[in-house]
């Protein structure tokens, strides 16, 4: 399973980051937010639950980006919702990705 969600974004030639960039490269670029849940049974954890935000900021619709982010997805069948926000104040669009990895410890 993905482990490294960091180096599996890079894959796709843009810049990555988690959680943001102290100094934004230029657009496209992607920054990803982790929220995990570990649990298990029997006083032992052994279940990580990691729910994933990508974030793709860019100028305008880009659906050759968008496609490589979602290839990688589809490659590894993970389910995802996809949402788009123009932030005005920014210029620029972000696409954002949500979905979950379940993983064994």
């Amino acid at each position: 399973m993905l482990t490294d969600v960091k180096t599996w974004l890079e894959t796709t030639g843009m810049k990555a980051a988690e959680e943001r960039f102290l100094v934004p490269p230029a657009l496209p670029y992607i920054v990803f937010l982790e929220q995990s849940n570990v649990r298990g049974a029997d006083t032992k954890n052994c279940i990580i639950e990691r729910n994933i935000s990508v974030e793709l900021y860019a100028e305008k619709i880009n659906k050759e980006d968008e496609n490589k982010i979602e290839a990688l997805l589809n490659e590894k069948s993970i389910y995802y919702s996809k949402d788009r926000t123009w932030i005005d104040s920014e210029k620029f669009l972000q696409t954002v990705y949500d979905f979950q990895l379940v993983e064994k410890l």
